[in-house]
């Protein structure tokens, strides 16, 4: 028998636990290659007892004789792929103290005499659905109603396309395990690298289909074969040269592309389908994993369950809208290796812009998900290397270069990606994409109407509450309302915006855009071109107002120097007008 993974165990009391019930709806969750079979057969080993049985539901005939396979001998568990034996109009076949394995399209068709379908089982037996997520699909469906007894569906990704519809209509209960950032920290699974080409090299979506996600025509007809066969090539051989690959490609024609590609390039490489003969199937498996193949490439067969071999890279050319799917893929080079490495994924069709990296913790549901909120792309790519990394990160984790810049308008971090798309906007600078507060201000016919200290004001009061994204936004609409031949109050603000301005940058963190601030005081208060030629009473007050900002910031000696500049401004005063006392 197999030993169980601390984590496995733990993970099977407690969807034994929430099994304990009459009439039991479970779900249980774990990463992609987290041994969810292995978890399964523990359980059914201890509930196939007193004269119990269970049905094993799974959609494809290898995978049912696969899990015969891992039933029988690593858990001595008496199990059989049953779908041949089954007669119609017949009850489903039934083992006393083990478990039959049926087809989910077998059991739709039969259900055609649903009265005698699950005759042979009782309330006390177990309906095990592996790959749950298809449960809401109508054959799936309908044998959970009308199953008598408990369960128990596993899944590592509870998440369905539509956002109207989750799993909460069938199961009670949801179990999840450890997250796969966790996992691979205690070495259950392989660290992961995920490196994209340049946007213009994705392999595009397309048209979508009725299931939600992109067609195979669709794709086709949105790329050009240079793009979804020769860079996808180019692309590996620059990032994974050598590495024994698993590759997703979109169609046959396809994948027949890239292997012939691939073979031109002198790399051995070969498909499976899913009309590949079964001796061919098996011998293409055997040479990859005796190394005689480098890349193995699959139109959706080694997604789901599939025991494929361990691969140290996977290319996924297939875009998707399916979450479920991208992290199968991504997933199955996530077994731990012998020598410790990790693993590169090749996201060559930008499935992690929209779905973030694979190790990124998830909070499953069984209710639907409904629409997400906007935010931020899930993942920040960097244009020197490729390596897709964290939106939390300032500057790339593999090479160190800068993954965007604060925005000089709220002070916010950009990624490189917004601020491409920034060359949308009619206004100088240019930031429609970049920045969230207040764009609807500079558009807004109002906003002519508007100078510069109906913003100052608003941002000192943003200031007041602590909100300094929103302040900083405000002291840029003030200075983007000045206007040099308006009302001369304007012309006094302007220097006192980019001083509070400067301020608010220094605290958020943005030490270069806070000395081009103060840098631009000292520019609009001087006699050269470009200066206000404010007269020295308001270039006095000016200084001292700043000497305040920097000893609140801690710089003293420039405090000192402000001051200095003030008293000078004074002794100018007193001596040469009638102005009066500063």
């Amino acid at each position: 028998m197999v030993k169980l993974r601390p984590y496995q165990q733990d993970l099977l009391e407690k969807s034994q636990a929430a099994l304990s019930p009459e009439g039991a709806r479970v779900m249980t969750q774990l990463p992609t290659g987290g041994g969810k079979t292995e978890i399964a057969g523990a359980l059914l080993q201890d509930f196939l007892v007193d004269g119990r049985k269970a049905v094993w539901l799974t959609h494809r005939e290898e995978l049912a004789h696969q899990t015969e396979e891992r039933l029988s001998s690593n858990w001595s568990v008496t199990a059989m792929a049953g779908t041949d034996s089954w007669r119609p109009r017949h009850p489903a076949p039934r083992i006393v103290n083990g478990v039959v394995i049926l087809k989910a399209q077998t059991v739709n068709r039969r259900n055609k005499d649903a009265a005698v379908v699950w005759d042979n089982y009782s309330p006390d037996d177990l309906l095990v659905i592996d790959e749950a997520h298809h449960a809401p699909a109508t054959g799936w469906k309908r044998a959970i109603e009308q199953w008598p007894g408990k369960v128990w569906g596993l899944t590592a990704t509870p998440w369905r396309l539509s956002r109207r519809e989750g799993f909460d209509h069938l199961f009670d209960t949801l179990v999840t395990g450890p997250q796969t950032a966790e996992m691979q920290a205690n070495g259950y699974l392989a660290a992961s690298r995920l490196y994209a080409p340049a946007p213009d090299d994705w392999i595009k979506g397309g048209e979508v289909g009725k299931s939600g996600d992109f067609t195979e025509g669709g794709i086709g007809r949105a790329n050009d074969q240079l793009v979804m066969t020769t860079l996808a090539v180019n692309f590996w051989q620059n990032m994974a040269d050598g590495r024994q690959t698993i590759a997703y490609a979109v169609s046959k024609v396809h994948a027949a592309n890239l292997v012939g590609k691939f073979q031109d390039r002198g790399f051995a490489a070969a498909e499976i389908l899913s009309n590949t003969a079964q001796d061919e199937r098996k011998r293409a498996i055997a040479d990859f994993k005796a190394g005689r193949l480098t890349v193995l490439v699959n139109v959706a067969v080694a997604t789901e369950g599939f025991d494929l071999p361990d691969a140290s890279c996977v290319m996924v050319t297939r875009p998707t809208k399916s979450l479920a799917l991208y992290l199968q893929m991504a997933g199955r080079g996530l077994r731990p290796k012998p020598d410790g490495g990790d693993c590169l994924i090749l996201a060559l069709a930008g499935n992690a812009a929209e779905h973030g990296l694979p190790e990124y913790d998830r909070k499953w549901s069984l209710a639907a998900r409904g629409n997400p909120e906007p935010g931020e792309p899930p993942v920040r790519y960097c244009h020197e290397c490729g390596l897709g990394a964290h939106p939390a990160h300032h500057k790339c984790p593999q090479c160190g270069a800068d993954l965007g810049q604060p925005c000089p308008r709220c002070g916010k971090f950009r990624p490189w990606s917004r601020w491409a798309q920034a060359e949308q906007c009619p206004i100088e600078p240019r930031h429609e994409a970049v920045c969230d507060y207040c764009h609807d201000d500079v558009h807004d016919p109002v906003f002519a109407g508007r100078d510069s200290w109906f913003y100052i004001r608003r941002a000192d009061e943003h200031g007041k509450d602590g909100n300094l994204e929103a302040a900083l936004a405000d002291y840029w609409l003030a200075i983007y309302a000045w206007k040099p031949n308006g009302v001369g109050i304007n012309n006094v603000a302007l220097p006192y915006t980019y001083m509070n301005r400067g301020g608010i940058h220094y605290r958020m963190g943005n030490i270069e855009f806070a000395y081009a601030d103060f840098a631009e005081v000292d520019a609009l208060l001087g006699s050269g071109e470009g200066s206000l030629g404010l007269p020295p009473i308001y270039q006095a007050g000016t200084y001292r107002a700043r000497a305040k900002v920097y000893e609140e910031l801690g710089h003293h000696d420039k405090a000192e120097l402000d001051r200095q500049k003030a008293k000078e401004l004074k002794d100018i005063i007193i001596a040469g007008s009638n102005a009066g006392p500063v």
